[in-house]
């Protein structure tokens, strides 16, 4: 009886000592970010039968188990999806709003100065200082065109930047998921079944932060990996191994850079199929909001340099000189990944639209793909006008089957803007040349001035100022849009993480009167050893007599 006794008390404690280990871990880890509170399940030990029935034999533990909710921890998961994309967008929105609506670096006040020295000119066409003050107008206007698109091709630097760092934290994430896969398949094969509680934890925090980067799609599997699935259906990680993501430059714009996933020796280009987090808030961001922005100032400026000068090249200089250029002559971009060749040109400012274009040739069919909205054109005959600009085929080397051409009519025109005079009495204010430098004729100056209220874009239907004010109103419109999702999205994200911290979270109360309570037991089962010994020994003693 005393073996009993002893037995059972033994049992107490240790099963005790690891509820007071279990607890004392909880306490340890209360802000250890990702770690669910664990319990110890016990249950009675097989009892003993006697003749006058069973004889409990003591208590066993039977598991050490996490708070757990699957449910809530994918919920978590997808809110952080969610509000890290929107976060990531609204950052990079907000730099491109703050900078075209600044009117000390936007384009709208120093585009109304350049209007007002060409009225001044038209006013007084002989007056060399009201002319000098134009050039000086239209070179401060050239440089905040180019100010513009300077700073808008940093937010690109520093958008691709971003979008390697998450492409190699991504990376590392991978690869520790792969790593604890292969720990906790061989835990739970050692312990026939029982959880390693600190490794799910540890793989959960990092699918959360994997989420937090990209839209991800975890499969458990039953050896207890996790497959971990991007995009598409693309496997960034299988069991113990994970593929790797990469970034190269795209095959016609070495300035884009093109999401890759690396399996083994295949690699293929996902970055069209990637969504959520912070890759895809940036992706988001570069395709809604930089690259129009970009397109549409260029836009601005190619309409601006377009309409002067054809009006300019009309008149005549104060000392009787056809006009020439006044702005810089801007050409169309073309960037080749071909054996061919092609020609392009301006003809139309009004049609001009803010997109680039792919042009493409099988052998049979020349495809051009607006990538604004992906609207298709097949090409029947060149010379080809499409959209204000004129394709032509080199005719001393034509494009071959597979060629393709990126046609960037609008992306840099705002960089490449400049004055094209320096010298005041070059500027073609007068429409006739009578002589003594056509003093007096002002006819070419009063239709220069009249181009600031001429609607010479968007299809005829918005002035300069006009096109530029829709430009700061759709960002800024972007903008907004995307500060109330990512504050919406940031109640999501932060009621989810209630919910978790509440079936899974340490409560430091709760943990202390378990700490209280199993001291007790402990100590109550202590007592129970001192009896069952005391017991023993009087049997011990009893017997020797």
């Amino acid at each position: 009886m005393g073996s009993a006794i002893l037995d059972i008390a033994t049992s107490a404690l240790r099963v005790t000592q690891q509820a007071l280990n279990t607890t004392g871990h909880n306490i340890a880890n209360v802000n250890t970010e990702g770690y669910s509170r664990q319990r110890v399940d016990t249950a009675t030990r097989e009892p003993f039968f006697s003749g006058a029935g069973f004889f409990g034999t003591g208590v066993q533990t039977t598991a050490i188990k996490r708070a757990y909710d699957d449910f809530l921890t994918t919920r978590l998961r997808e809110a952080t999806t969610g509000f890290s994309e929107v976060d990531t967008y609204h950052r990079l929105a907000a730099q491109i709003d703050n900078l075209v609506a600044d009117p000390d670096v936007g384009v709208s006040s120093a585009l109304k100065n350049f209007f007002n020295a060409v009225h001044d000119v038209a006013s007084d066409p002989t007056s060399i200082p009201a002319r000098q003050t134009l050039l000086t107008e239209a070179g401060t206007l050239a440089d905040r065109f180019n100010l513009l698109d300077a700073r808008l091709k940093e937010i690109n630097a520093q958008t691709q930047s971003e979008l390697r760092n998450q492409v190699e934290e991504i990376n590392a994430a991978a690869r520790e998921i792969a790593t604890l896969n292969q720990k906790i398949v061989y835990e739970l094969a050692r312990s026939q079944g029982k959880p390693p509680n600190d490794l799910l934890d540890r793989r959960d925090l990092l699918l959360n932060h994997l989420a937090e980067k990209i839209d991800i799609t975890p499969v458990p599997q039953d050896n207890g990996a996790v497959s971990v699935f991007i995009g598409k259906g693309q496997n960034l990680v299988s069991d113990s191994r994970a593929a790797t993501l990469g970034l190269r430059p795209n095959d016609l714009d070495p300035n884009v850079s093109e999401v890759t996933l690396t399996t083994g020796a295949t690699t293929l280009t996902i970055t069209s199929t990637l969504s959520g987090g912070e890759v895809g808030g940036l992706l988001r961001f570069r395709d809604e909001v930089l690259v129009p922005t970009q397109n549409k100032l260029g836009s601005l400026a190619a309409g601006l340099a377009l309409e002067f000068n054809g009006l300019h090249q009309n008149g005549y200089d104060l000392d009787g000189n056809t006009g020439m250029d006044f702005f810089q002559p801007l050409t169309v971009p073309v960037l080749r990944n071909a054996t061919g060749d092609i020609s392009t040109r301006y003809v139309n400012a009004a049609d001009l639209q803010a997109s680039d274009y792919l042009l493409e040739y099988d052998g049979t069919n020349y495809t051009l793909t607006r990538l604004s909205d992906r609207n298709q054109t097949t090409l029947t005959g060149f010379p080809a006008t499409v959209d204000g600009i004129e394709i032509d085929l080199d005719p001393t080397n034509p494009p071959i089957a597979g060629d393709r051409f990126l046609i960037r009519p609008t992306a840099d025109a705002a960089g490449k803007l400049g004055v094209a005079l320096d010298d005041p009495r070059r500027i073609a204010a007068a429409a006739n040349d009578t002589g003594s430098g056509a003093i007096g004729d002002n006819g070419i100056a009063l239709s220069l001035a009249a181009l600031e209220s001429a609607k010479l874009l968007l299809g005829g239907k918005a002035t300069l100022q006009d096109a530029y004010s829709q430009m700061v109103a759709e960002v800024g419109s972007l903008t907004r849009a995307a500060e109330i999702s990512r504050d919406a999205h940031d109640t999501v994200k932060q009621q989810a993480m209630q919910a978790r911290e509440a079936v899974a979270g340490v409560n430091l109360d709760e943990e202390a009167a378990n700490l209280v309570k199993f001291q007790q037991a402990y100590q109550a089962a202590a007592q129970v050893v001192s009896v069952a010994t005391q017991t023993f020994d009087t049997l011990i003693n009893a017997v020797r007599r």
